[in-house]
C-alpha cells in the first residue's frame, strides 16, 4: 500500500524544495551520513541522561536511523518529523517502535513544556535566516523543564546559497558556528557542550564539511530525574540495610570475574590528577587508575583489605582505614571521587555519598562523583531477591534505588549533571558440564552473599534448582551487569570552548 503524504500534509513550495534531494537519495544518504562519530557521541550523551520513557522528538529524522532507532531502542518514546516523504516512509520501516510524521517543523503546533528531549542533526540549513531564528526559539519553548537540545548543523556565513551536495542541487543557509550557541541561550537555554569536527563523506565529488555540534539544557526540572537504569520501579521507600561484607566469599569470587567496569572507570577519569577511592577492595579499581594517572588514594574500612592492599603502594596506591560516612580528609581535596560496588555495604549510603560529594573541589574543570552498582536486570540480584531473601527473611536488594538516591543528594551538593552507563560485567563456572557449574556456583555465592551463616547448608541447596535451570541452558555465566553514575558540576553556560578543526570546510 502506497501512502498518501500529500493528503496527510499540505506541502509550500520551500517544504517540497527542502524535501526534493531527499527523496532522491533516500537510503543513500543514510550510507553516507549514518555513523558520524560526534552524532553517535551525541546520541550516548543523551541516552545516559534522559528520564526513563522520555518524550523525545526527532526534527529531521531521516531514515530513522541512527537516531530515532536508538532512542527507541532505549525504551523512549520517539516522534520524528520530516519534510521527506520517501524518509518518512524509510523511517517507519525501519523503526518500527518510533512514530513517523511528514511535516516541517516550522507548521508544528506550539507545545510548550512537552518534550524531554529534542533532537536535530542538520534539519534547518534549507530556510531563511528569520525562520532558523523562530524554529530554534520555539524548540526552547516545547522543551520540559530541564530538557536537552542535541543540535547539528553545517556552519558557514551565507544565506539562500546554492550549492550542489551529494549530486542535488540545494539552496543552504547558516550562521557561522559562534552563532548559534548564541542564539540558544538568546532562547532561554544552557549551553553545556559545543564541538566543531570535520567530515570527509564517501560520496563522489564530495569535498571535507565542517560540522558543529550543540548540546543544551533548559534550566528547571527536578534535581534528579529517574533513569531507566536506575530501575526497576516502583523504588522502595527505604534503604534494606547493608549487606555483611565477607573477605574469603569475595576472594572466592574475584577469579571468576569479567568485568568492563574497570576499563570504563578509568576512562571516565582521564583528565584528572588527584582521585579519592572509597572501598578498595580487591584492588582491581585501584591498580588500574594507579597504572594510568601515576596515583590514587584509597580508603577501606575493612582491616584485612587494607592490609591486603598495602603491597600497592609501591605502584602509586596510597592506602588509608576509614569509613565512607566519615572520610579522613578536607573539603575538595581531590579532583574526582568514585566508590565501585560500595554502597550496599554501607550503613548510611546517603552520608556516604554526601561525603563523596564533600571531598571533590567543584570549581575543578574535571570534578565528578563516579559511583557503580548493580544494573536492575542483573541475574545475579535477582537470583538473591527471588530465593536467599525470603529463605533468610531479608528484605530484597535493589540497587537502583541506591543510586537514584546517590544521584538526588549529589545534585543538592552542586553535582547536577548526572549521567548513567550500562557496563558488562560477567560471572563465569568454567567447570565441565551443566551439574558441576551448578554446584560451584551454589558453593561460591552463598559463600560470597552469607558467609559463615548458619543456614548456609539450607542456601546451597535453595539455590541449586534454580542454577541447574540456568546451566541447562549451556552458558557458563551469570550477567552481573552494572551500571556507572557519572555527576559533574553543570558546565558553566558559556559551554565547552571550539576546537579548530583539523581541515578546512568545502561549501
Amino acid at each position: 500500500m502506497t501512502t498518501d503524504h500529500a493528503a496527510l500534509a499540505p506541502r509550500n513550495d520551500s517544504a517540497a524544495r527542502a524535501a526534493r534531494p531527499f527523496d532522491v537519495l533516500g537510503k543513500v544518504y543514510e550510507d553516507t551520513y549514518g555513523m558520524l562519530p560526534e552524532q553517535l557521541a551525541s546520541l550516548d550523551w543523551l541516552l545516559a541522561r534522559l528520564p526513563a520513557n522520555a518524550r523525545v522528538m526527532d526534527i529531521g529524522s531521516g531514515t530513522g536511523l541512527p537516531t530515532a532507532g536508538r532512542l527507541a531502542a532505549g525504551g523512549h518514546r520517539v516522534t520524528g518529523y520530516d519534510v521527506s516523504a520517501t524518509m518518512v516512509d524509510l523511517a517507519r520501516t525501519q523503526v518500527p517502535a518510533a512514530t513517523f510524521e511528514l511535516a516541517d517543523v516550522r507548521t508544528l503546533p506550539d507545545t510548550p513544556g512537552r518534550w524531554d528531549a529534542i533532537t536535530a542533526f542538520f534539519p534547518l540549513l534549507q530556510m531563511p535566516r528569520a525562520d532558523l531564528d523562530r524554529t530554534l526559539a520555539r524548540i526552547a519553548d516545547w522543551l520540559a523543564p530541564g530538557g536537552m537540545f542535541v543540535f547539528a548543523t553545517v556552519p558557514f556565513d551565507a544565506e539562500d546559497e546554492e550549492i550542489t551536495w551529494m549530486g542535488q542541487q540545494v539552496r543552504c543557509t547558516s550562521y557561522p558556528a559562534e552563532v548559534y550557541p548564541r542564539l540558544l541561550r538568546t532562547a532561554g537555554l544552557t549551553v553545556v557542550h559545543e564541538h566543531l569536527s570535520v567530515f570527509h563523506p564517501d560520496y563522489p565529488g564530495m569535498g571535507a564539511e565542517e560540522h558543529l555540534f550543540v548540546h543544551a539544557v533548559k534550566p528547571g526540572g527536578p534535581p534528579a530525574p529517574a533513569h531507566a537504569l536506575t530501575g526497576p520501579y516502583p523504588l522502595p521507600a527505604t534503604y534494606r540495610g547493608p549487606h555483611e561484607l565477607s573477605e574469603t566469599g569475595w576472594l572466592g569470587m574475584e577469579a571468576r570475574f569479567e568485568r568492563q567496569d574497570v576499563a570504563l572507570v578509568a576512562d571516565t577519569l582521564t583528565g584528572n590528577h588527584e582521585v579519592l577511592d572509597v572501598g578498595g577492595g580487591t584492588g582491581a579499581v585501584v591498580r588500574e587508575i594507579a597504572a594510568r594517572l601515576g596515583r590514587v588514594t584509597t580508603v577501606e574500612p575493612h582491616a584485612a583489605r587494607e592490609a591486603s592492599l598495602r603491597p600497592l603502594e609501591d605502584r602509586g596506591v596510597r592506602v588509608l582505614p576509614g569509613r565512607a560516612e566519615d572520610l579522613p580528609f578536607p573539603d575538595g581535596g581531590f579532583d574526582a571521587a568514585i566508590a565501585t560496588w560500595v554502597l550496599h555495604y554501607c550503613d548510611d549510603p546517603d552520608a556516604a555519598v554526601a561525603e563523596l560529594a564533600r571531598t571533590v573541589d567543584r570549581a575543578h574543570p574535571e570534578a565528578k562523583v563516579v559511583l557503580v552498582q548493580g544494573a536492575p536486570d542483573n541475574e545475579l540480584i535477582a537470583l538473591w531477591n527471588t530465593t536467599c531473601a525470603p529463605l533468610l527473611g531479608e528484605r530484597e536488594d535493589h540497587q537502583g534505588h541506591l543510586l537514584a538516591s546517590a544521584a538526588r543528594i549529589l545534585a543538592e551538593h552542586g553535582f547536577t549533571d548526572v549521567s548513567f552507563t550500562r557496563a558488562r560485567v560477567d560471572v563465569v563456572f568454567p567447570e565441565a558440564g551443566p551439574e558441576a557449574r551448578a554446584e560451584a556456583a551454589a558453593r561460591v555465592l552463598a559463600e560470597f552473599w552469607n558467609t559463615g551463616h548458619p543456614r548456609l547448608a539450607d542456601l546451597r541447596s535453595a539455590l541449586l534448582p534454580r542454577l541447574r535451570a540456568h546451566f541447562a541452558s549451556g552458558t557458563d555465566r551469570f550477567n552481573d551487569d552494572a551500571v556507572m553514575l557519572v555527576a559533574r558540576p553543570r558546565p558553566a553556560a558559556t559551554g565547552t570552548p571550539l576546537p579548530h578543526p583539523t581541515a578546512p570546510a568545502t561549501r
